[in-house]
């Protein structure tokens, strides 16, 4: 019985390295960012579903913000792949010498549990899993080429 009760910290440690482990592949999974891009042109954001087929599609327009940013706004209208599927996409990023733009998806209605890829002008840029509601967001920072690193 004593050899059982040390083993028992042993198997809790290595199922709870095999659970982290598991939770750090499928966050991988989520965000398949090139590690620098340039969106500050946008033209295009896109979501397709997981046979490529375009669910939402939206053209960005440039928005001052109040700060020293500038953000590339875009609503994601349906193509009639899902009727009432919805959504957003933003890029943001600094007015003066810009290293980094803040990209952000968000998408409502889609089908609950499927895969979907978020493009811009043609790249992909990351992929999510819709909820149980058929919500998806994706929220992340993409340096521009040649940039200097923070």
């Amino acid at each position: 019985m004593k050899n059982r009760v040390q083993l028992n910290p042993i198997v809790r440690l290595l199922a709870t390295v095999g659970v982290v482990g598991l939770m750090v592949v499928q966050l991988d999974g989520q965000q398949t960012t090139a590690p620098s891009a340039d969106y500050t042109k946008a033209v295009f954001a896109e979501v397709r579903d997981a046979q490529g087929l375009i669910v939402l599609r939206g053209q960005f327009a440039l928005s001052d913000e109040e700060d020293d940013d500038l953000e590339r706004k875009a609503t994601l209208e349906p193509t009639g792949v899902d009727a009432d599927a919805a959504g957003e996409a933003e890029v943001e990023f600094a007015r003066a010498s810009p290293a980094v733009q803040e990209v952000e998806f968000s998408a409502r209605n889609l089908q609950a549990g499927a895969t979907f890829t978020f493009v811009i002008d043609g790249t992909d840029v990351a992929t999510a899993t819709a909820d149980g509601r058929g919500n998806a967001e994706v929220e992340l920072e993409v340096g521009l080429p040649g940039a200097p690193v923070r």
